[in-house]
């Protein structure tokens, strides 16, 4: 290919770009719309990717999952080993959960399939989403291995040649609890695929392509020049941080070296906690590579549309058998809690050099993740997973956003459904006063949800959450936020954050995120602000009169 075949002018690279991604939302509110399970079609737990013949992302849905997106491409790749591309034929539909090609755990499933235009194949497009459920022990975080988080689906042949496997469907039916949501959500993954690939055959036809190559070759490079430039503005050097987390019955810490090398960045691992097996926090490289790439194209180059080619100048780096980069069988169901805290890491190394770039951390970074499953009141089983965040971390710029899932983009499902599809009553569900870490600009702030079981019998409850001993930390001289804490209503026993309890009839659990850090010190902030946050019971009297210095 020539330098003048890939020449394409700006705007026209900017349309057929924006068309491609285009794609991508359609198939998303497709996705949406088809399937069964709050988890995507509230939640917002999925997303749908185009990529090219050789597996890389051209574009992805704008209201995605950046971790799911950086993962995809790698299954891809690992997809066309097993199945060579000569191999597929219309109609093919692949699907897998296997933690260590995809997105680090089984909840997460991905399907794929060819994009033929003129009996060729020109693309492949695929999305993931979080199943309600998967079999075994529940989603849980007290796994002690891979065996016992559900079923496992090695890469195979949902669909061939247009003909669904009805054996590989009953087999999945068979081994869920939720059969009905499952497969409703299974059928619209399968169906976004064709909606996409239609789209795609419409736009190379309108388009004058014969494939996607020539187009990939200049997305990507466009992608890859912006970071490369957007590097090349940091300072050279090695910067280094550490994060502690709560672990299980001893700690966890990421350690992380961010070494910055004109147009490239390395990030090396070396020194983070060794793989656990008295829990399910363990991440696989994969999603340890998508959660370092996403954070450092949010800090450098947030403007500039993503693909495969934003992440060429990142390398990462972690040891084998590390909590990053685990060995089969670990379990990792929980992967999030350890692997979203990436973020912090590399945005806590990087703070001191780019202060202006750079946010506290946050006290949905992880979010609180609690699963009530069981038997509803007619006996019928039913399984709710409720997503619920703490509030950002603050920045040189302003307030961290309140009650706002970052970096990993997921919402609670609305009170209303939760309780329509579930025994499950909402008593309560307000601001956390004196949650946000306290400075010059304030970190987002958490919230507090009471949940009660009007189920006749005991319900299971899963709850998977960090940052009870480890707050979400400030920066420059900004304060932590307030942790997460758990309990029963009408008892002082804290719950344990990683564990399976079960809710009796009429009992209720007590969830209190926590907020996000703040920036700067605490006395430099505007006295309007401290009054409208103690206005709003945001604050307390006594924190705006001894924290700020409200007279």
């Amino acid at each position: 290919m020539t330098q003048h075949q890939v020449n394409i002018d700006p705007i026209s690279l900017e349309i057929y770009w924006n068309r491609l991604i285009s794609i991508c939302d359609q198939g998303a509110a497709n996705l949406e719309r088809a399937a069964f399970s709050t988890i995507i079609r509230e939640s917002n737990d999925y997303t749908v990717v185009l990529l090219d013949s050789n597996g890389d992302s051209l574009a992805e849905n704008r209201a995605t999952i950046g971790a799911f997106a950086g993962c995809l491409p790698r299954t891809m790749k690992h997809l066309l080993k097993i199945f060579p591309i000569e191999s597929w034929e219309p109609g093919d539909v692949v699907i897998s959960n296997d933690p260590w090609i995809g997105t680090g755990h089984r909840p997460d499933v991905t399907v794929v399939a060819p994009i033929f235009y003129k009996d060729k194949i020109i693309a492949f497009t695929g999305n993931t989403g979080h199943w309600a459920d998967v079999g075994g022990t529940i989603f849980s975080a007290d796994a002690k291995s891979v065996f016992e988080e559900g079923i496992g689906l090695p890469p195979m042949k949902i669909v061939n040649k247009g003909i669904p496997d009805a054996t590989l469907v009953n087999l999945i039916k068979s081994n869920v609890r939720v059969p009905d949501m499952v497969l409703g959500d299974l059928y619209a993954q399968i169906a976004t695929v064709e909606i996409c690939s239609d789209l795609v055959v419409e736009f190379v036809s309108q388009s004058g392509f014969e494939d996607l190559s020539i187009l990939s070759v200049a997305i990507m490079s466009r992608a890859e020049v912006a970071m490369k430039a957007a590097i090349e503005t940091v300072p050279d050097g090695t910067y280094r941080s550490t994060v502690s987390l709560d672990g299980y019955d001893t700690p966890l810490f990421i350690k992380c070296a961010i070494k910055v090398d004109g147009t490239s960045i390395e990030v090396d691992y070396d020194g983070t906690s060794d793989q656990i097996t008295q829990g399910s926090t363990n991440v696989v490289l994969t999603y340890a590579m998508a959660w370092t790439c996403y954070t450092l194209k949010c800090v450098l180059d947030p403007s500039t549309l993503r693909n495969e080619g934003s992440y060429r100048p990142i390398g990462i780096q972690a040891p084998l058998g590390c909590i990053l980069n685990c060995e089969y069988p670990s379990p990792v169901n929980a992967r999030h809690l350890m692997g979203r805290c990436i973020s912090s890491a590399i945005t806590m190394a990087l703070a001191p050099i780019l202060p202006e770039k750079v946010i506290a951390e946050c006290g949905s970074t992880p979010d609180l993740t609690a699963v009530f499953e069981g038997f509803d009141k007619r006996k019928d089983p039913f399984s709710f997973m409720l997503m619920t965040s703490g509030g950002m971390g603050a920045s040189a710029h302003g307030d961290g956003l309140a009650c706002t899932p970052f970096p990993q983009n997921v919402a609670a499902a609305s009170i209303e459904i939760m309780e329509a599809m579930s025994p499950l009553l909402v008593w309560e569900r307000e601001i956390r006063k004196d949650s946000a870490g306290n400075g010059k600009h304030r970190g987002g702030y958490g919230q507090v949800l009471v949940v009660e079981n009007l189920a006749p019998h005991a319900i299971n409850l899963s709850l998977i959450a960090e940052r009870t001993k480890n707050p979400a930390q400030g920066l420059f001289g900004g304060s932590s936020g307030e942790s997460i804490v758990i309990s029963k209503v009408g008892e002082d026993q804290l719950l344990p954050t990683k564990a399976r309890v079960q809710l009796l009839p009429k009992e209720a659990v007590r969830m209190a995120h926590g907020g996000g850090g703040g920036f700067g010190v605490p006395t430099e902030r505007d006295r309007d602000q401290v009054r409208e946050d103690l206005r709003n019971e945001i604050i307390s009297e006594q924190t705006a009169r001894d924290v700020y210095g409200l007279k």
